[in-house]
């Protein structure tokens, strides 16, 4: 595989990792349940925040992101319990994690933003100094 596009999926799964604040909620909660466990059998009811359907759509794509385990039971594959993962544990370590990659995987565009500003500032530097000395009064 061509290394440039091993490097740009590596640069997607690693954007994806990031959670909306709706995830966050559901994670801090399951985070205080007793074993970091949502059981139907013993929460019969979703946190006083979401509605039911809000709640497993919520699981579902913290699931997919790898932050809970969930157990299902039956054809239908309803859901039986929700366990926090490692990651769910620490997800605010993970997230930090990923802005610091992502921040790093910038820096070069950041650089470039500097040079391109300071070569833009050089080479209108008579109309800059003009322009502030209008607006200037004195």
């Amino acid at each position: 595989m061509d290394s440039a596009l091993k490097r740009d999926m590596m640069k997607e799964k690693r954007r994806k990792s990031m959670i909306d604040s709706t995830s966050k909620k559901v994670l801090h909660y399951l985070y205080n349940l007793p074993d970091f466990t949502f059981d139907v059998n013993k929460q019969l009811n979703p946190p006083d925040f979401l509605s039911w359907d809000s709640f497993l759509s919520c699981l579902e794509y913290l699931e997919q992101e790898g932050y809970i385990r969930i157990t299902r039971i039956g054809e239908n594959q309803a859901l039986l319990s929700a366990v926090l993962t490692h990651k769910g544990r620490h997800f605010r370590a993970f997230n930090s994690i990923a802005l610091k990659r992502y921040l790093l995987d910038k820096w070069i565009d950041l650089i470039a933003l500097i040079i391109s500003i300071i070569a833009l500032v050089g080479a209108y530097r008579s109309e800059i100094s003009a322009l502030i000395r209008l607006l200037m009064p004195g």
